[in-house]
């Protein structure tokens, strides 16, 4: 897909944005969509439709009852997106993993914007700094990130970087946010070291995941000839064989390994996840996605 596709693509959503607005508005991530701020304002009796996390179990052991805590509601929410841009996200079968994560987290934006909630982001990984936007509300602010994500890294042409650092772009973000905000991680996760930033942004947040990745990372073409290989990022350069077959089971393990290690931060730090690749509708993922979280 071009820029050009991508950008119309993109602008499309803005007619598919409602649905999933509903879906926030009437969901219930971690009660950031549902206006729960951190403040706590009163206790009540407990109710069959309540998370028993919210229990207070001092005023329930005195009374004899359960009840939970109950708290103000936060009118001015914003979502914080970290977005992947190293070049391991230019790759894919199709659909680069750079397009559908730029098609995702428009689409989010837009319909975060006609809920009222501001949004920014952290763009990261390019051969150029961190480029930061700062939230702002409004589909006009949202309209102008979407424009963001559909150009890519402004110096994507450079010369190769040493590679992605997720965990440094958590820590800016930790810096950078100073309430409590709903902090959704687009990446490829194709690195290491972000396990411990990852958990102490969701001890101030509310975090997810998103995982954009490809068949081809784990089962390259079968080609019948050798080649020069470089990686994408750190530029480091090999020589292989596509079909052989020591090849292909060290790269389904390489694989497999980083989704592992992914899983294991994210359980350590409880953050939910959602994963989608170049034949994920972005629209149905993330509705199904707020959908679960609504009714879990």
């Amino acid at each position: 897909m071009d820029d050009a596709s991508l950008r119309e693509r993109i602008r499309a959503l803005v007619f598919a944005a409602p649905a999933l607005s509903e879906a926030l508005a009437s969901g219930s991530f971690r009660s950031v969509f549902k206006g729960r701020g951190m403040d706590f304002e009163a206790l009540r009796e407990y109710e069959a439709t309540d998370d028993a996390l919210r229990m207070d179990w001092n005023a329930t052991a005195r009374f004899g009852r359960p009840f939970v805590k109950t708290y103000k509601d936060d009118r001015d929410l914003t979502l914080y997106l970290i977005v992947d841009e190293s070049r391991s996200m230019d790759f894919g079968a199709g659909r680069a993993k750079r397009e559908t994560a730029a098609l995702a987290a428009s689409l989010l934006a837009y319909a975060c914007s006609l809920n009222g909630i501001r949004v920014g982001a952290l763009f990261f990984g390019g051969a150029a700094a961190m480029d930061g936007r700062a939230p702002a509300s409004g589909p006009g602010a949202a309209r102008a990130l979407m424009e963001r994500l559909a150009a890519g890294p402004a110096s994507a042409a450079g010369p190769a970087s040493a590679g992605s650092d997720l965990g440094a772009a958590m820590t800016a973000a930790s810096s950078i946010l100073k309430r409590r905000s709903l902090v959704l991680v687009v990446s490829d996760f194709m690195c290491s070291g972000y396990a411990l930033p990852l958990a102490l942004l969701a001890r101030r947040n509310d975090v997810a995941a998103l995982r954009v990745h490809d068949r081809l990372d784990a089962a390259p073409p079968s080609l019948g000839f050798s080649l020069r290989s470089a990686d994408a990022e750190s530029g480091a350069r090999r020589l292989v064989t596509p079909r052989s077959a020591a090849y292909r089971r060290e790269r389904e393990r390489w694989a497999k390994a980083a989704r592992l290690e992914w899983l294991v931060a994210l359980s350590a730090a409880k953050v939910p996840y959602l994963e989608m690749d170049s034949s994920t509708d972005p629209v149905e993922a993330l509705i199904a996605f707020f959908g679960r979280r609504r009714s879990a």
